[in-house]
C-alpha cells in the first residue's frame, strides 16, 4: 500500500499527509516520514555539533521528541521540515548549553569556495578559505548562524525566519550585511570588528 498516492506532489504536502496518518496511529507513516527528515536533521545537526557521537545522539532524540509530540505539530505555523529542524536546533542549542561551549555553527566558508583546480589554484582557494573562515569567525554567533542556515542548510529566506520566529525581512537584511561585511573584510584582507 503506497502511503502518498501522488509521487509528484509537493514534500510538505507529502509530509503533511503522513504526519497526518501518523498522529492517528499509523506506525507505517511515521517510519516513512522519519525517512523523509532524517537526511535533512542528520546534516543540519551533523554541521553543529563537533563529534560524530553526540550528533547522532542528537538526531534520535529530535526524532523521539518528534513522536511524543506528533499531536502538538501546528502546520498552520509552517511545514513539517521546519518543525522538526526547529526541534533539531533547539537540541543542539540545550547541548551546547550543557557542554558550556557555545554553540557550534557551521563553517560555511568550504561552502562558499570550492578548491577544486591546478595545485596552484587549490594553493590560492586554501588561502581565501582561510580568510574567508576568519572573516566568518569574526561575525556573531547568531550571524553566522543565519549564514550557516542560509549556505550550509541551503533554507530560503522564508524558511529561516519561521525558524528563528524572525520577519523574512529581517533575515534578508541581516544576510545581505553578513555578505557586506564578509566582501570588505575579505577586500582589506584583515579581519574587523563587525557589528549588527
Amino acid at each position: 500500500m503506497r502511503l502518498f498516492p501522488w509521487p509528484w506532489a509537493d514534500p510538505d504536502d507529502r509530509h503533511r499527509a503522513l504526519l497526518t496518518r501518523a498522529q492517528a496511529g499509523d506506525r507505517e507513516a511515521f517510519r516513512s516520514l522519519y525517512q523523509d527528515l532524517y537526511d535533512p536533521v542528520s546534516r543540519f545537526v551533523g554541521r553543529r555539533v563537533r563529534r560524530r557521537e553526540d550528533a547522532e545522539d542528537l538526531v534520535g532524540r529530535v526524532f523521539h521528541k518528534l513522536l511524543e509530540h506528533l499531536g502538538d505539530v501546528d502546520l498552520r505555523r509552517g511545514s513539517v521540515r521546519m518543525y522538526v529542524l526547529s526541534m533539531a536546533r533547539n537540541a543542539v542549542i540545550d547541548h551546547a548549553r550543557a557542554r558550556r561551549e557555545g554553540t557550534p555553527l557551521d563553517d560555511v566558508a568550504p561552502i562558499l569556495a570550492d578548491d577544486r583546480g591546478t595545485p596552484l589554484d587549490s594553493l590560492v582557494q586554501k588561502e581565501r578559505v582561510r580568510a574567508l573562515r576568519a572573516a566568518v569567525a569574526a561575525l556573531p554567533d547568531h550571524v553566522q548562524e543565519v549564514l550557516a542556515l542560509r549556505y550550509g542548510d541551503g533554507l530560503e529566506h522564508a524558511e529561516i525566519a519561521a525558524l528563528l520566529g524572525e520577519s523574512t525581512a529581517a533575515v534578508k537584511q541581516r544576510l545581505s550585511r553578513a555578505q557586506r561585511s564578509l566582501r570588505e573584510v575579505l577586500q582589506e584582507g584583515e579581519v574587523v570588528d563587525v557589528r549588527f
